[in-house]
């Protein structure tokens, strides 16, 4: 799935920097309209013309032409494993260098001592942010087994408080996914959930009233039940669905959240710092945190491990990306 663009940077000159790169931005084919205005703030700005571009398209088209084009020299990309993967190889005909910020199937460990009445509801929040339609969201919930039914029953009141909407409603929280074909999506891993065998607690149906009928609306899903060889514990789903995972042992929750490809961020939840950070210090995620979910901004490196991608954005080491080392020896005579 393409989601949310591909930057293709080509040096200006040989200059290093990020400063010093000519950008082409080639957003999502179904979710353009951000970028578009995006560039048409940059456009006033006092740049020259054609340091920031975009060309709008099919990844399969306008995306292949660009990262196998040999004036491109450095790509970012954001979005699938799988249409990572296909850029590498569309990449690897000129040996261009790329940084790949890429799916996630998230661990968020809840341990015994956590406290259950603030982290339920934030939870809640974080697996409805953007209808789910985040990287970085929690994909597996990990639940000691002497707190699991009490989290997962507070877990579903927070979700049923959260309003589903239109999304030019201020009062809404959550709005659709972004089109038809990802709401088929979406409700395949549901359907394929129970038919494995997880236990659906909440969710499932479409919705019938207005104006909810008429747009790609996922209602929040609640499973538990769940085993290590279902689809739902194993691929991201994308939607606003929870896995909830039932553990007895530090050793277990830690072996388990590592059985998967993905590795880009991960939680633990614990009122004992010290327990939380041997865990989360253990797990194979290229962003971690106790009691803290909230990876992302300018100031802090943001990248993952595994199919999850590599290499970094925002701070210093997101710039790094943008440039290359070049030594220079002189002798004077």
């Amino acid at each position: 799935m393409e989601l949310p663009y591909l930057d293709a940077h080509v040096k200006d000159g040989g200059v290093s920097g990020d400063g010093g790169n000519t950008c082409v931005i080639k957003p999502s084919a179904i979710d353009s309209l951000v970028t578009l205005k995006y560039i048409e703030i940059i456009s006033k700005l006092d740049i020259p013309p054609g340091t920031v571009n975009v060309v709008t398209g099919p990844g399969s088209t306008v995306g292949d032409a660009l990262v196998s084009h040999p004036d491109v020299n450095f790509i970012s990309f954001t979005g699938s494993s799988e249409t990572g993967k296909e850029i590498m190889s569309a990449a690897g005909g000129t040996l261009k260098r790329a940084q790949m910020e890429l799916g996630g199937k998230n661990p968020f460990i809840v341990l015994e001592d956590a406290d259950i009445d603030k982290i339920a509801p934030q939870a809640a929040g974080s697996t409805c942010h953007n209808t789910g339609m985040v990287c970085a969201s929690p994909g597996r919930f990990y639940i000691h087994e002497k707190i699991h039914d009490v989290f997962v029953e507070k877990y579903i009141e927070a979700v049923k408080k959260i309003t589903v909407g239109d999304p030019n409603d201020e009062n809404t929280e959550m709005g659709p996914v972004v089109s038809a074909e990802h709401r088929d999506r979406v409700e395949g891993y549901i359907k394929s959930g129970i038919d494995e065998g997880a236990k659906l607690l909440l969710g499932w149906e479409r919705p019938s009233n207005p104006p909810m009928e008429k747009g790609y609306y996922v209602l929040p899903a609640v499973f538990v039940d769940v085993r290590s060889h279902m689809n739902i514990f194993r691929e991201e789903i994308f939607g606003p669905v929870a896995c909830c995972i039932k553990f007895s042992s530090d050793e277990e929750v830690i072996e388990s959240a590592n059985d998967n490809v993905y590795g880009l961020c991960a939680s633990v939840w614990t009122r004992d710092i010290s327990r939380g950070y041997k865990i989360i210090s253990r797990i194979n995620a290229g962003a971690v945190g106790v009691n803290s979910g909230r990876f992302v901004s300018p100031e802090i490196p943001w990248g993952g491990f595994k199919e999850s991608g590599f290499g970094k954005e925002n701070s210093v080491y997101g710039l790094e990306e943008y440039t290359q080392l070049k030594l220079v020896t002189v002798e004077f005579q």
